[in-house]
Order: C-alpha cells, then sequence, then structure tokens
C-alpha cells in the first residue's frame, strides 16, 4: 500500500511495529497501517487516522479488541483528542 504520510497523523510506524501488525491485519492494507499506528507508544487518535485515509477506521480496532487479541488503553492528553493504544495479550 502506497500512502503518501502527513505530518499531522505523527510519526510513521517502524519495521517492528510493522511486523507486529503484520500478526493481527493483513499486511499492506488500511487496517494492517492503522493497526501498526495504534501499537505506537503513543497511540493514535481518530484525526490522524482521518488525515491519512480521509474518514475514520475504527472496526478493525474494535474487533481486535472484541476478540481478546488486544486490550485497548486511551492515553491521557491535554488536549481533548482521545488517544488509543494497543497492548497485544
Amino acid at each position: 500500500m502506497n500512502i503518501s504520510w502527513k505530518p499531522e497523523a505523527g510519526r510513521k510506524p517502524n519495521k517492528q511495529l510493522l511486523q507486529e501488525a503484520s500478526t493481527l491485519a493483513r499486511p499492506n492494507t488500511a487496517d494492517h497501517i492503522v493497526v501498526a499506528m495504534a501499537l505506537r507508544p503513543n497511540g493514535v487518535t481518530q484525526s490522524e487516522v482521518i488525515s491519512l485515509f480521509g474518514r475514520p477506521h475504527r472496526n478493525k480496532l474494535k474487533q481486535l479488541e472484541q476478540d481478546n487479541k488486544v486490550k485497548t488503553y486511551t492515553l491521557p492528553e491535554t488536549s481533548r483528542r482521545r488517544r488509543v493504544r494497543l497492548i497485544k495479550r
């Protein structure tokens, strides 16, 4: 998947995060990128996802949590944005 990375999306996931995300989502898909972003230490916000894909992307993260493959944390923020981080179980 070829994505034009934008600064509003935060730091690009490194190779290790992309590899971890490959165990949770099919590689080279939007799901894969969103999962890798959520695995970052500072997690991901919907505004970061929207800046990359032009739309919200919640279904894969919710499904992984329902399947007990990951645990979702809402990280404390100074702004009003909700930042979600995934922890593999």
